[in-house]
């Protein structure tokens, strides 16, 4: 008689930098529970695919984990996948990096299991058609994808009941069609209707397959759900009823179900799951897209022509959030700079090592996106990547010997215009000329920690749910996170707005006359200069250790335009913690105007309101000190940003007394529990109302970051106002 097949797959994994309490929640209410459960049941042969951050976690923290899984590898029940050892995007990092990453965790499964891994994980499934050149030569022979990139290049579903095998340049691997409509009844509808599913493509395919891979976070991490599966008993009763189908349905991992005859080739388009390739689109996209979909269900057709709704693409996330783009884009920067050691002193291969594991760390997916999932918005996952990266990028310079400060005028940032890039041994920062010759990065690089780690607020497809989200956790019955409206509080709605220029340091404003700090917190405020987002001018020289930008910009008044020219000049020092920022601003001849200026800087410290993290005014911490409060302070010559923490801080010291306008960056985001609102960074204004004729008016400001020390604040207790 012939057996009807389901190949069951689950990944587990948590991001570097994620906190410690969800490593420790999610293992012991989703990882261990599980697996303990699948040895309670022979007949259930899986894959399992974890990532080595998790492998890691788990060797220091529950070594008793591994002795369960080693059992079960040993009985043949589970089967061990291998994929980049950090879980990055594979077709977001260098391909000499994809070699690496799945060779690394290869060999940490060999090492541990003894088993040799040929499937592969697939991080977010996300698919380009180069991949199997890069998997084949990694010894992978098979993974299982979406149906939607199926589906999506003309197959029917009915098509999907076993493998096929695709190739590029001749490396062929097999591809095994994970079912959307299994990811969403396991684990939220009743077992018995997943084995209606299941018997009804069994009648159509008797020798047929179907594949089950999703995260192991749903069963037991996911609101409600380890109550759901363990507590009421779902997951027993699931594997209960596979139990009693065994006349005609078996329970096979990926590999058994690799070795099933190909149903034919395959050739798929870039790809990921449907929910992901929707997140990546542009807000009103998403919107447009969500009304199509619904005029499709309303006319019944969806069901005949949803494969064609293809929606967008995993790359378009770093066009959506320009601080996705900016990390990533350090990311390849750092990939290079080991390359170019190792091209140098090939010799030196053991060396690098420490640097290479940082580099890998720092290609973790989850801060480059932003989905159901926080990821990208949220700044202890971003921190993560960005400590990592600047981490293996001193170790390399350390290596290499590099000293001295350094200048480099490159295209960065893939937008087609050149940045201007200055490394020392205290910092690594990137400005952009065509772009307000703003300070877009600054790495602490004895600190490995970003200052400007910011995220800009912008309106989101979802925030048109802020208002009609239930506060709270809603109804207790379990749904999958993709239909859940929940928030985390209430009045969420007052904080949405939209930043029309990116939240980073010395953006140049000239505000007008009516502006005021009132004004400039409700993000409604008037705009007089062309100096923000417009270009300025690179001139190098004289001195050899800074930079010089230049703008002859206007000022576009009722009575006419003003010329005005604006100089801005960042001098470094080899080793100095400090940076001298020096401004110039002058009219031609027979032009003045009176300008209320403003210097913008804005700093993450991650903590909005920590005991341990705090503003210094003058040396002073004044009411509502912590980095979330607000305040307008008169006549400033100092401000620090003070996190104990780390012992980090940030300062500004100024040559003239200046009004200081200071404020958070509050975030609204989804995630698995609901709306949040999320600390993005701290504003900080330095107001200065100035005549500017033809004589140029000078205002200096003197950046010091890095220890408390470097910054003037010491360790002790500082003075409260």
């Amino acid at each position: 008689m012939s057996t009807y097949k389901l190949a069951i797959a689950v990944h587990n994994h948590q991001p570097i930098g994620n906190f410690q309490a969800i490593f420790d929640e999610a293992h012991r209410r989703s990882y261990q529970p599980f697996l303990e459960l699948v040895r309670q049941h022979p007949a259930i042969r899986l894959s399992l695919h974890q990532s080595g951050i998790l492998w890691e976690w788990q060797k220091k923290a529950h070594p008793e984990f591994f002795r369960l899984v080693g059992e079960l590898v040993d009985r043949g029940q589970v089967e061990l996948l291998t994929g980049g050892f950090y879980e990055p995007i594979l077709v977001a990092i260098p391909e000499r990096d994809v070699l690496g990453q799945i060779a690394r965790l290869s060999g940490y499964l060999n090492d541990h299991f003894e088993t040799t891994p040929q499937g592969l994980w697939l991080a977010e499934r996300v698919w380009e058609p180069h991949l199997p050149r890069p998997l084949a030569q990694s010894g992978v022979r098979y993974l299982p994808i979406d149906d939607t990139h199926f589906l999506q290049a003309g197959f029917e579903e009915s098509q999907l009941s076993g493998p096929y095998v695709t190739e590029h340049e001749g490396h062929a691997i097999t591809l095994l069609p994970i079912r959307k409509r299994l990811r969403y009844l396991v684990p939220f509808g009743e077992p018995q209707e997943i084995i209606d599913f299941l018997k009804r493509d069994a009648d159509r395919h008797p020798d047929g397959l179907a594949v089950y891979a999703d995260d192991g976070e749903k069963f037991g991490i996911w609101p409600h759900t380890f109550a759901h599966c363990y507590e009421e008993g779902w997951l027993q009763r699931f594997f209960e009823a596979i139990e009693q189908n065994r006349d005609w349905l078996e329970v096979v991992p990926l590999a058994d179900a690799a070795r099933l005859t190909p149903l034919g080739r395959a050739y798929l388009p870039s790809a990921s799951y449907a929910e992901m390739k929707q997140w990546s689109m542009p807000a009103p996209a998403i919107l447009q897209y969500d009304q199509f979909e619904s005029g499709l269900k309303e006319s019944g057709q969806f069901d005949r022509f949803s494969q064609f709704v293809g929606g967008g693409h995993w790359r378009g996330f770093l066009t959506k959030y320009e601080e996705a783009n900016l990390l990533h884009k350090k990311m390849l920067a750092v990939s290079a700079q080991l390359d170019s050691f190792l091209r140098a002193h090939p010799e030196r291969t053991t060396e690098v090592s420490a640097a290479r594991d940082r580099l890998y760390a720092g290609q973790c997916n989850c801060g480059y996106w932003h989905g159901i999932f926080g990821g990208l918005y949220l700044p202890h996952i971003r921190q993560a990547l960005y400590s990592a990266l600047i981490e293996a990028e001193a170790l390399i310079d350390d290596l290499s010997g590099a000293d001295g400060v350094r200048i480099d005028c490159r295209d960065y940032d893939a937008d087609g215009s050149d940045e201007v890039l200055v490394d020392t041994q205290a910092f690594s920062a990137v400005f952009r000329p065509r772009h307000g010759a703003a300070l877009v990065h600054l790495g602490l690089r004895r600190h490995h920690f970003d200052v400007t780690d910011t995220l800009t607020r912008r309106r989101e497809a979802y925030h048109l749910q802020v208002d009609s989200a239930v506060v709270g956790s809603g109804r207790k019955r379990t749904r999958t996170i993709h239909d859940r409206i929940l928030a985390k509080e209430p009045g969420l709605g007052q904080l949405l707005t939209d930043d029309w220029y990116l939240k980073r340091c010395f953006v140049d404003h000239f505000f007008t006359n009516d502006v005021d700090f009132d004004r400039f917190r409700s993000n409604r405020f008037g705009e007089e200069g062309d100096f923000i987002i417009e270009p300025f001018e690179y001139r190098e020289g004289p001195d050899p250790d800074a930079v010089t930008f230049v703008r002859n910009g206007h000022l576009w008044r009722p009575g006419g335009i003003i010329p005005l020219c604006l100089t801005k000049r960042f001098s470094f020092g080899s080793s100095t913690d400090e940076i001298l920022v020096s401004y110039e601003l002058v009219c031609p001849e027979g032009y003045s105007a009176s300008v209320l200026f403003g210097v913008e800087n804005n700093f993450n410290f991650q903590a909005g309101h920590a005991e341990d993290r705090f503003v210094l005014i003058d040396g002073i911490r004044p009411d509502n000190s912590y980095l979330d409060g607000c305040g307008a302070h008169l006549t400033v010559e100092r401000v620090a940003l003070v996190d104990h923490y780390r012992c980090l801080g940030v300062s500004l010291v100024f040559d003239r007394p200046a009004e200081l306008w200071r404020l958070p960056l509050w975030t609204v985001s989804q995630s698995d529990g609901g709306f949040e609102r999320v600390y993005q960074g701290t504003t900080l204004v330095s107001v200065y109302r100035l005549k500017i004729t033809s004589e140029p008016v000078r205002i200096t400001q003197r950046l010091a970051a890095g220890g408390l020390a470097a910054i003037g604040v010491a360790s002790a207790t500082v003075r409260s106002a």
